[in-house]
């Protein structure tokens, strides 16, 4: 399928960024591989991620995390969605005509990903069978898990780049979140230590979520009573009434611990997030 943009002026920006020259490349879809969009002017670049490619000019095989994206209009983004118009399937391998990023430098602290990106000019062939492309498809897909005395089974969520699993927190199920870089099992490490400095805190550390909490948001939770007779919500009952859902954390030590409302906001989520050394930073309401 080879697709014309409709917006020129749009179309001249973002395809500045890439080399003239066009390329037929392999690329293999990850499992998770769409549904996320820039802004470009009045239009749009969908994005499509994927796991490896391979350049046919070269037979050259790049492992690693990439992108390829296009340009859609407000209007087709509207009637089609962002997938259209090539509709790329999850887990599958592609033959595409396209154009290379023309500055691959990755500035510090972004996604290398972002930076390993292919502008669509045409798809040449859906379906592709490719033994090499094939192996990491399978490689990709075995589940990896990790088993910690206190966090218990962690299993990873290679596309959310997380672990992912459940504790008991204070007699209730929770369930945690472990952000990481896949390729650093030393982040793997640090994230676990850090979550397990909450844990075996959680007594202490659940009362200061709760009632930094309390001290952030009460006021605002009166506010949004639709009943103003019924009386006032004091920051002891807020801090009673909440209760802890989610804790996600990072391996720098960055976390956030999400509790239901009961009510309070309309069922949205509380969220207090903070730093493993640096204490308690923010408490708001999300969703």
């Amino acid at each position: 399928m080879n697709y014309i943009p409709t917006n020129n002026k749009d179309f001249e920006a973002f395809a500045s960024e890439y080399h003239k020259e066009e390329k037929e490349i392999l690329i293999l879809t990850s499992d998770d591989s769409g549904g996320s969009a820039i802004r470009c002017g009045s239009s749009w670049a969908p994005i499509t991620d994927f796991l490896a490619y391979i350049d046919l000019s070269s037979n050259d095989l790049k492992k690693g995390d990439g992108r390829v994206t296009w340009l859609l209009s407000e209007e087709e983004k509207k009637a089609h969605t962002l997938f259209y118009p090539y509709y790329f399937k999850r887990g599958s391998i592609y033959r595409l005509k396209v154009r290379d990023l023309i500055d691959r430098t990755v500035p510090e602290g972004r996604l290398p990903s972002f930076y390993n990106r292919f502008m669509v000019v045409e798809v040449l062939e859906e379906n592709v069978e490719n033994d090499e492309l094939l192996a990491i498809l399978a490689e990709y897909r075995k589940p990896v898990k990790v088993v910690d005395e206190i966090l218990g089974e962690l299993e990873l969520n290679k596309d959310m780049e997380m672990f992912e699993g459940a504790i008991d927190w204070l007699g209730e199920e929770i369930t945690i979140y472990l952000e990481v870089n896949i390729d650093s099992k030393a982040s793997w490490t640090k994230a676990i230590k850090a979550l397990r400095t909450l844990v075996e805190q959680q007594e202490q550390q659940d009362s200061e979520f709760r009632n930094f909490a309390a001290e952030h948001l009460t006021d605002l939770a009166n506010d949004w009573r639709d009943d103003k007779e019924t009386p006032e919500i004091s920051k002891a009952d807020f801090a009673a009434r909440i209760s802890l859902s989610e804790l996600t954390i990072t391996s720098s030590g960055n976390f956030t611990a999400y509790y239901d409302d009961d009510d309070m906001f309309l069922r949205h989520a509380i969220t207090v997030s903070g730093n493993i050394k640096k204490g308690l930073k923010s408490a708001t309401i999300e969703g």
